[in-house]
């Protein structure tokens, strides 16, 4: 357990030295200067959302480019080019649960209280030769439930294309550690939610694409669960119409107790990228991602052939949608054939008008099962939608569903395991000053029973799971940087 923690600080602390590095290379960077006091209404500085925070509009906003074959999602734009924007915020909420997971185990109380303490850093910064964004989160939940206890909360996003002539590059990291998995996280729908974060667009998705990332879509509590994922791409464009892109990922999902699967992650992708005018473009891509157990000789390699659409307006809209047959090589099968044909699905969509936000993305592919299933075939369909009631109050409606089905191959009785879970959350903030709010958020959920797959305490679930939270973030004046 040590050397999995030391290895992670490693790598945290890695990519925060390398933002100070990168901005001493460009000679466009210089001290942190305040906003103006204006700053609102400067041609470059970004808009204020309802929430607070900075928020593009379509006439600040630089068209997104990033590969339809790549490991990046879509997003509704760019910065303008050569500024940067740092947001330290601050959270805390305390919660409510009702009819909590781990109700049935001894000394368990109907009712959890739950307290999160956190800290957040945002950076956003485009310049001419490098697009950037760090945001990191770390802070602590408290629990009077004794069956879930106090644990850690560390979370960290990185990325950085650079770019040179016809090449780009990418390098970037997705780092977790939680005390339940990330998926509706903590009745607060998201780890978004905890703080105050830059964006370029409410509803927008940005972040890497899931299949670059473990999974965890089954809902454990009270088990901290270690995920973190390196990738990294390369992009060459071959006119000003087409380009290739050659990306690849390597990624873990650790669990700090026993009872849960780790596993390990390979992933390599390769596409051709055709813009068929400036709003709409197409892709070919090949995706080989290879799926590994701890302790097991069980290993998955998946081999898909997709094609991809995206419809782009900056600003305003981003969709895309991909799909494509694929074949799985199974070694050591425990039952059926060692070769099974399928397919596989993506689609994501996020949409900005005016004061209004939505996000929709859904997935159909393999995983390494959560932790809980040797691999499955997961389904996970997440969505959000956000707009003000007036200047100063605002909701949020957010959801999710995922369904994973175990495999025949890896699973004695994978016909009869396929645990489903949803989350939904509702949002409401009152802002008081200029980058704080008050916020009040009323979340369900349910899973499916997993007592023929894990007996720890941590999978006992409740078809009904409810929660009420109370909490306010600040974030300091944001700083710009050019």
């Amino acid at each position: 357990m040590t050397h999995k923690i030391c290895l992670s600080g490693m790598v945290l602390s890695s990519l925060v030295l390398w933002v100070p590095l990168s901005n001493a290379q460009n000679p466009s960077s210089g001290a942190q200067q305040p906003l103006p006091g204006n700053w609102a209404s400067a041609a470059t500085a970004p808009k204020e959302a309802a929430s607070g925070a900075p928020l593009l509009g379509g006439q600040d906003v630089v068209a997104d480019t990033t590969s339809l074959s790549g490991a990046q999602n879509l997003t509704l734009g760019l910065p303008p080019s050569g500024h940067s924007f740092l947001l330290p915020s601050f959270g805390i909420a305390s919660q409510a649960e009702m009819n909590p997971y781990n109700s049935s185990q001894p000394n368990s109380p109907g009712v959890i209280g739950s307290t999160y303490l956190t800290g957040r850093l945002d950076l956003s910064r485009s310049s001419g030769r490098s697009d950037l964004s760090l945001d990191y989160t770390t802070g602590g939940s408290f629990s009077t439930d004794s069956n879930q206890g106090n644990f850690g909360i560390q979370n960290l996003h990185f990325s950085e294309m650079i770019h040179g002539g016809r090449w780009s590059t990418l390098i970037g990291d997705q780092l977790s550690y939680t005390p339940q998995s990330p998926f509706g996280f903590g009745g607060l729908g998201s780890l978004n939610n905890l703080g105050v974060g830059l964006g370029n667009g409410v509803g927008s998705n940005s972040g890497f694409n899931n299949n670059f990332l473990p999974g965890q879509s089954i809902l454990i509590s009270g088990s901290p669960q270690i995920s973190n994922a390196v990738i990294g791409e390369v992009d060459y464009a071959l006119s000003h119409r087409a380009s290739v892109t050659f990306a690849g990922s390597y990624g873990l999902l650790d669990f700090v107790k026993d009872g849960f699967q780790n596993s390990r992650n390979v992933t390599l992708q390769g596409g051709y990228n055709y813009q068929l005018d400036r709003m709409n473009s197409i892709s070919v891509f090949y995706r080989f991602n290879e799926i590994t157990f701890s302790g097991l000789s069980q290993r998955i390699e998946d081999h898909s052939v997709q094609v991809s659409y995206a419809r782009r307006i900056t600003g305003r809209l981003s969709f895309q949608v991909a799909g494509g047959p694929n074949v799985n090589l199974y070694q050591s099968p425990l039952a059926g054939p060692s070769v099974v044909g399928s397919w596989m699905a993506s689609s994501s969509l996020s949409y900005h008008y005016r004061h209004l936000g939505t996000g929709l993305s859904y997935n159909h592919f393999v995983t390494d099962g959560s932790g809980l299933l040797v691999g499955a075939r997961t389904d996970l369909l997440s969505g959000n939608l956000n707009h003000p009631l007036s200047r100063d109050w605002d909701a949020m409606v957010s959801g999710g569903y995922s369904r994973n089905h175990a495999l025949q191959q890896t699973t004695s009785n994978a016909n009869s395991t396929s645990p489903q879970a949803w989350f939904a959350t509702v949002q409401v903030s009152r802002h008081f000053v200029r980058y704080g709010s008050l916020f009040i958020a009323y979340s369900a959920s349910g899973q499916s029973s997993l007592a023929s797959i894990c007996t720890l305490p941590a999978c006992g679930v409740s078809s009904l799971s409810s929660s009420v939270s109370l909490g306010y973030n600040w974030g300091l004046r944001p700083i710009v940087v050019e």
